[in-house]
């Protein structure tokens, strides 16, 4: 496997450096800006939502950074698998340990098969909140009720995403050395990305031309690695 590399042109080079810069940087002007901590709770609907949409960008062009860094250094063997024969095993170095099981894990993969929870749920048309008796084991419906900017909602999951893809600009080495053992795998690590996804959002013109660009690097190189 290893000598399975890839020269990228400068272009791409750059590219993937000015990404990693500009994921870098929306990650610390949100945290800043919206006072997230690892075990924020709750926030405005606002900001639910801006931190939503930065991570809709953020998150796959992070992995095509990670990806195209890992195929230039080349494919590295898989580990291999403990034999339950083979008596006590000895506890693999924390080195190979991406992070401790209190810490978000990026997600590095992308896979085509989409859970049946992820779609969004068919909207409901009412015409206002409906009468509750107090008697009544009811849960209130959210949906039902107007929406605010300033409405205080649960951001939990939100903000361990943010977090996870933070740790993965900090430990870059690790995440790629991951990638690297799965280079040869006979699957597509890297699905492709949906038509308008680096269209407009929180990325400017330039830098969705840049992701766009990643994007069509990541698709032309993976056959070349996942194909044996």
């Amino acid at each position: 496997m290893s000598e399975m590399r890839y020269a990228p042109p400068q272009e791409i080079r750059s590219a993937v450096w000015l990404m990693l810069n500009v994921i870098s940087l929306g990650v610390i002007q949100l945290r800043k800006r919206l006072g997230l901590t690892p075990h924020t709770p709750l926030l405005p609907r606002h900001a639910i939502s801006r931190l939503s949409r930065f991570l809709a960008q953020a998150e796959p062009a992070l992995r095509r950074c990670l990806y195209l860094c890992a195929a230039e250094l080349g494919a590295l063997p898989a580990f291999a698998a403990e034999r339950a024969s083979s008596g006590p095993t000895r506890p693999r170095d924390t080195a190979h340990h991406i992070a401790c099981t209190t810490q978000p894990i990026f997600r590095l993969f992308e896979t085509r098969t989409q859970r049946p929870d992820a779609a969004p749920p068919r909207p409901v048309f009412r015409t206002g909140p409906r009468i509750r008796y107090l008697d009544v084991d009811d849960v209130p419906d959210i949906h039902e009720y107007a929406k605010y900017p300033e409405d205080i909602l649960p951001a939990k999951r939100l903000v361990r995403r943010l977090m996870a893809l933070d740790h993965a600009m900090d430990h870059r080495d690790r995440y790629i050395e991951k990638i690297r053992r799965s280079l040869g795998e006979a699957r597509q690590l890297i699905a492709k990305a949906g038509k308008r996804l680096f269209h407009h959002g929180p990325l400017t013109r330039l830098q969705c031309e840049t992701a766009r660009l990643l994007e069509d690097e990541t698709q032309a190189v993976q056959p070349h690695f996942n194909s044996s």
